[in-house]
C-alpha cells in the first residue's frame, strides 16, 4: 500500500509566513522608522534631511570638482571624476556609518534582548537600513545629474535596487559580528574608526585603480568594497559591468551575512551575560 507524501495545508504555510514576518520584518522596520526619527528628532526640517544632505553633497561635490579644481582639464572631464567620485563615497559612508551604529546597538537597546522571543539580530540590522536611507536618496540624484551629463538611460538601472541590497546585506553581516564584539570589547568602536578611514584611502574611491602602487595592486582582489564600488559604477554610469562582477558582489554579501549569522547566533546567549 503506497504512501503519498503529506504536503503542508495551505493555513499552514500562510500561518508560517505570518509569523515569520512578525517575528523579523515588522520589528525590523519599526526599530528602523525608530532609528530614523531619533536621529531627526530635534532637527528643523525632521527626516526632509534625508533628502537635503545628499542633494547639498552632490551640489559641493559638482562644484568644487566641475567648476574650481579643474586642473586643466576640461569640464566634462572633472564632472566624470566627481560623478564617479560620489557613486564610490555614497555606498562607502552608507557601509561605514551603519558600522558605526550597530556597534553599540546590542547596548543601547538591551531591554530588548531580555524578551525571551525577540529576534535580537534585528537591532543591528535595523542601524544598517536607517544608515542606508540617504544612500538610497543620493544614489537616485546622483543618476539624475548622470543621466543630464551623458544624455543617456542604461536599462542596466532597473538592477540597482538589487545592488544595494547585496550592498547591505554585506554589512548587516559585519554589522552582527561587531554588534557581538562590542559588547566584549569597548575599543571595537574606536578601532572600527582607524579601520574604515584606512578602508576608504584603499579602495578606488577618489582615484583610479591604476593609480595604485603595484605593492598594493593585489589587494583590489581581495577588497570586497572595490568591487561593490565598482558594480555601482557600471549601474549608474556607465551602463554596463563585467560579467564576473554581479557573481562576486553576490558571492561577498552572502559570506558575510552568513559568517554573521552564525557568529550572532553563536555568541549572543553569551553577549546578554556582559550587558
Amino acid at each position: 500500500m503506497s504512501m503519498k507524501p503529506q504536503v503542508p495545508a495551505r493555513g499552514s504555510l500562510l500561518s508560517e509566513a505570518a509569523s515569520w514576518i512578525n517575528r523579523y520584518w515588522y520589528p525590523l522596520l519599526a526599530l528602523t522608522r525608530r532609528e530614523i526619527r531619533k536621529r531627526y528628532a530635534k532637527t528643523l526640517f525632521g527626516s526632509l534631511w534625508t533628502v537635503l544632505l545628499p542633494l547639498a553633497m552632490l551640489a559641493i561635490y559638482l562644484t568644487v570638482f566641475g567648476l574650481i579644481l579643474r586642473a586643466g582639464q576640461t569640464q566634462a572631464q572633472t564632472w566624470d571624476f566627481a560623478l564617479s567620485m560620489l557613486a564610490g563615497l555614497l555606498p562607502f559612508q552608507a557601509f561605514a556609518d551603519g558600522l558605526h551604529r550597530a556597534c553599540l546597538s546590542l547596548r543601547e537597546d538591551c531591554s530588548l534582548l531580555e524578551r525571551e522571543q525577540f529576534p535580537g539580530e534585528v537591532l543591528a540590522a535595523a542601524r544598517v537600513l536607517s544608515a542606508s536611507v540617504a544612500e538610497v536618496v543620493g544614489v537616485m540624484l546622483l543618476f539624475i545629474a548622470a543621466s543630464f551629463h551623458s544624455g543617456q538611460v542604461s536599462w542596466l538601472i532597473l538592477v540597482l535596487p538589487v545592488v544595494i541590497l547585496l550592498r547591505i546585506l554585506f554589512t548587516v553581516g559585519l554589522a552582527w559580528i561587531l554588534s557581538v564584539l562590542s559588547v566584549f570589547v569597548a575599543d571595537i568602536t574606536e578601532v572600527l574608526a582607524f579601520v574604515t578611514t584606512a578602508w576608504l584611502f584603499l579602495t578606488p574611491i577618489m582615484y583610479s585603480p591604476s593609480a595604485l602602487p603595484d605593492a598594493l595592486a593585489w589587494t583590489l582582489a581581495f577588497n570586497p568594497l572595490y568591487h561593490f564600488v565598482e558594480m555601482y559604477r557600471g549601474v549608474i554610469l556607465h551602463g554596463h559591468v563585467d560579467l564576473a562582477l554581479p557573481f562576486i558582489v553576490s558571492a561577498w554579501a552572502l559570506l558575510s551575512a552568513s559568517i554573521g549569522a552564525w557568529f550572532f547566533r553563536k555568541s549572543i546567549e553569551r553577549a546578554k551575560d556582559f550587558l
